[in-house]
């Protein structure tokens, strides 16, 4: 049973609170949104966007039990097109509302997760953060969108400096800024025992990461959401602060779990991005599981799809004479991600398996949807292969000598 607790409360030194949360448990929704405007009513905005969530959890609630029904890429997905589409027609009103009453720059942040089938789905734009407690760990699955951000990841200032920065509130991406807004959208499954956190900037801003942790592990949600808002406020609560926590319904076996997530990190395409950076990633990845002596990819075939084996065995075959043996992280057909030449060899499992894959057509479109971490995948690629074909030719010329 999926157990939760929300509160928001106005700070000590602003006037009055533009925070908006929902907590729509029978629908497993729920959304902070932090309005920025100040006199030009932040508050209708961040409203206005959780009202829009309220009015698409029953659509939300459907995907989500698809998604239960069969676990795959495309019901993971619908459940994140279909946040995607609720964060967009929120900014739409958002925008429309701030025309209509000259609110011009009347925007807020927003994270939602709707949670069931053992997974929880996020939407994000702005500063406002999810995070997952796991094993006494936090472990961020947000990335803000914020100008301190920004110049963090390029190198050009540190975590130190974007601390004091008079920036820090600077944020890129908006919901009613304009009709539109780019969202990033994840998929984490969940474990027995894992705790999902949502909260505006009020509480990220005022509280650092080891004592929110402290205080996410205690064992009444209650009492931790109250530690969180009192720990800000106790730092000088600038500013407002919500907080949603939540202990959801876990219905996946761990084992399964951690070694899907095993391959995800040690596949060489996602081993250098950051845990949230793989978890947007992830949408691209499909599941396979195979039986004992079945054909998983031809030699001479044509083919398109990437394959990591997540547990169990196969057999690399050329001319039918095996040449390899690959167990569980290990992966074959990458070429087929950027070529269209037949497959060299042949690969048959071994025994009952399960398989993680990746299909051109999907890299491709997940490029053109998110430029910038897509491309980090495609040119790892680029990269690894290159190195490949350099060893390769070096071989060929020590054997010719």
């Amino acid at each position: 049973m999926l157990k939760f607790h929300a509160r928001t409360d106005t700070g000590l030194k602003r006037k009055h609170n533009e925070d908006s949360l929902l907590a729509a448990e029978e629908y497993g929704v729920f959304v902070v949104a932090d309005g920025v405007g100040g006199r030009k009513a932040g508050e209708l905005a961040s409203a206005i966007t959780v009202n829009t969530f309220q009015s698409y959890a029953p659509q939300l609630k459907a995907a989500v039990d698809a998604f239960a029904s069969d676990a795959n890429r495309d019901t993971r997905n619908g459940v994140l097109q279909l946040l995607d589409q609720a964060a967009n027609a929120a900014s739409r009103r958002v925008y429309e509302a701030a025309t209509a009453t000259g609110r011009q720059g009347m925007t807020t942040t927003l994270v939602a997760a709707v949670l069931g089938g053992g997974a929880s789905f996020i939407v994000h734009v702005g500063d406002s953060r999810a995070y997952l407690v796991r094993d006494g760990e936090l472990r961020q699955l947000s990335e803000d969108h914020s100008m301190v951000n920004e110049l963090i990841r390029t190198g050009a200032m540190t975590s130190e400096d974007a601390a004091a920065s008079r920036y820090r509130n600077v944020i890129t991406r908006a919901v009613g800024l304009y009709p539109n807004v780019r969202t990033d959208t994840l998929h984490v499954e969940l474990l027995d025992g894992d705790r999902v956190l949502l909260c505006s900037d009020g509480l990220s801003d005022m509280v650092e990461p080891v004592d929110m942790l402290g205080l996410m592990m205690r064992p009444n949600l209650t009492q931790a959401v109250d530690g969180l808002i009192q720990a800000a406020l106790n730092k000088g609560g600038r500013d407002n602060v919500t907080v949603i926590a939540i202990e959801p319904e876990a219905v996946l076996q761990a084992e399964a779990v951690a070694a899907r997530a095993k391959a995800m990190e040690s596949l060489f395409l996602f081993e250098d991005l950051p845990f949230h950076a793989r978890l947007r990633v992830g949408r691209i990845v499909n599941e396979l599981f195979v039986s004992p002596g079945e054909i998983i990819m031809q030699q001479g075939e044509m083919g398109d799809t990437l394959y990591v084996v997540v547990q169990g065995e196969v057999s690399v075959q050329v001319e039918g004479r095996e040449v390899a043996s690959l167990t569980e992280g290990e992966h074959f057909g990458e070429l087929a991600l950027i070529g269209t030449d037949p497959r060299s060899a042949t690969v048959v499992a071994k025994g009952f398996g399960h398989l993680l894959t990746i299909e051109r057509d999907a890299l491709r479109e997940y490029c053109m949807m998110e430029p910038g971490l897509g491309n980090l995948v495609l040119w790892k690629l680029v990269a690894t292969l290159g190195r490949r074909l350099r060893n390769m030719n070096l071989q060929l010329a020590l054997a010719g000598d």
